[in-house]
């Protein structure tokens, strides 16, 4: 259920697993029936689930409306999943006999490709044998699986935040400050690379560099000088290095 960011990389890893995909479910007719062309699929945008030959319903959905579908659910034999970060194994009970969580631990965009198979992938269930169906489900498409509580994976899914949207969004506002100062974004890059090749070999903490850690309290005020007319931006500057400051100190 779902023809999202999520739902469009689990299933089709799930198809090119050799997994038959009965029907896709989207609120949203054209990607809906563009992803469930792609998986050989029937389309569905009215939500009317039979579970008679199904294993598994995965709801690969907005967390908003996550408890609101699953109270909708009849569910008898089929073990229904949702891939969420943030929502607790408790969305599920007393509402579904068999369900769990599938949840990929990776930034995923519609029609960007992401190898899943090199994507962890942390599963949490119901009972003991239905987390050995969901981790055989998993390990057919990722060879990073593992079991992992509702209360860890919250702060897992918080890690993620931290270090992957956050930095994406710092990146979002570089773009626009060179691009207003026109200079090319590609002279990023190689940096960028750098310093995720570095943190593969030697700690964030050992590896940080720059006016902040070194406590250059002249260039600090220079580039705030710089961001002047670039407020939201200076501020953003303001408050890192200040953290690296107070990290270091």
């Amino acid at each position: 259920m779902g023809s999202g960011n999520v739902a469009w990389h689990l299933s089709r890893a799930f198809f090119s697993g050799r997994h038959i995909i009965h029907a896709v479910y989207s609120r949203n007719e054209f990607q809906g029936k563009e992803l469930a062309n792609m998986l050989n699929a029937s389309y569905a945008n009215n939500f009317s689930f039979c579970d008679d030959a199904t294993d598994f319903l995965i709801l690969a959905i907005d967390d908003t409306v996550l408890p609101e579908i699953i109270n909708k659910l009849h569910a008898e034999n089929t073990i229904v999943l949702h891939t969420s970060g943030s929502i607790g194994l408790d969305v599920f009970q007393n509402k579904i006999k068999y369900y769990g969580v599938l949840y990929p631990f990776q930034t995923l965009t519609r029609g960007f490709e992401t190898d899943i198979a090199n994507v962890p992938l942390c599963i949490e269930a119901s009972d003991k044998q239905v987390l050995t169906q969901i981790y055989n489900l998993a390990y057919s498409i990722s060879q990073k699986v593992l079991a992992i509580d509702s209360e860890k994976r919250k702060i897992l899914h918080l890690a993620g935040i931290l270090s992957n949207n956050f930095i994406n969004h710092l990146v979002a506002r570089t773009y626009d400050y060179l691009e207003k100062n026109e200079i090319d974004k590609e002279l990023l890059f190689p940096l960028l690379n750098e310093t995720l090749n570095k943190l593969r070999k030697i700690s964030p903490r050992d590896a940080q560099t720059g006016p902040a850690r070194r406590k250059n309290l002249n260039i600090l005020e220079k580039h705030k000088a710089l961001l002047e007319e670039e407020p939201e931006l200076k501020k953003l500057y303001s408050l890192i290095s200040d953290s690296i400051i107070a990290y270091y100190s």
